[in-house]
């Protein structure tokens, strides 16, 4: 994934960080995505009014990621469910060792 990045390219993902700071999910709504802008927008809102400002990063954080490469932040770290076959071959790897 050696994408070359772009002067405007990176103009572009500036002006969406600086949009972050000011709204939740502002770089989504730049793009055009109003759906998703909007829902990161309101859980940002929600984030800050019941919860901390920590919750309000990671909602930016993800609207910021899922912006700049179509990925949500959950998917850049790996968190989730492992897939039934590697979940069955590191089954079968520790009975291997045991």
């Amino acid at each position: 994934m050696s994408e070359a990045i772009t002067p405007v390219g990176m103009v572009t993902n500036g002006v969406k960080m600086i949009g972050e700071t000011m709204l939740p999910g502002a770089s989504l709504l730049m793009d055009g995505n109003l759906t998703e802008g909007a829902a990161h927008a309101a859980l940002g809102l929600a984030a800050a009014t019941f919860v901390a400002p920590w919750a309000v990063l990671v909602v930016v954080a993800d609207s910021f990621s899922k912006s700049i490469s179509g990925k949500n932040l959950w998917q850049h770290v790996k968190i989730g469910k492992k897939s039934a076959s590697a979940e069955t071959s590191s089954a079968t790897t520790v009975e291997a060792t045991a």
